[in-house]
């Protein structure tokens, strides 16, 4: 496991808007000056699936099949709004969705 993927004993404390994410390294790309590595976490029970998220960072986190633990900023962003049809009443209504992200804090 790289330095930089994991808290450090002394500073592990969460701010607001941060997040720890443990799991295992599924695929790790790269665009422009950027890392994208996308984790699966553990499932929490035998009967559901487990979750996939995506941290961007300035360096590669760890390899594909590493298990890690990062410490990452949440964020998020809102896309091009779109009109959506309830099938029962009719009424049409405006949907925005919003993304979101994890930079990894390093």
């Amino acid at each position: 496991m790289s330095e930089l993927a994991s808290i450090p004993k002394t500073g592990n404390t969460i701010a607001p808007m941060e997040v720890v994410v443990r799991g295992k390294i599924d695929a790790v790309r790269r665009h422009e000056q950027k890392r994208y590595t996308r984790i699966l976490t553990p499932a929490p029970d035998a009967y559901s699936r487990p979750q996939t998220v995506e941290i961007r960072s300035n360096q590669q986190l760890g390899q594909k099949g590493d298990e890690i633990t990062v410490k990452a900023t949440l964020g998020g962003y809102t896309r091009k709004p779109f009109k959506s049809t309830d099938r029962e009443t009719g009424e049409v209504s405006s949907i925005t969705p919003v993304d979101m992200t994890l930079d990894a804090v390093e």
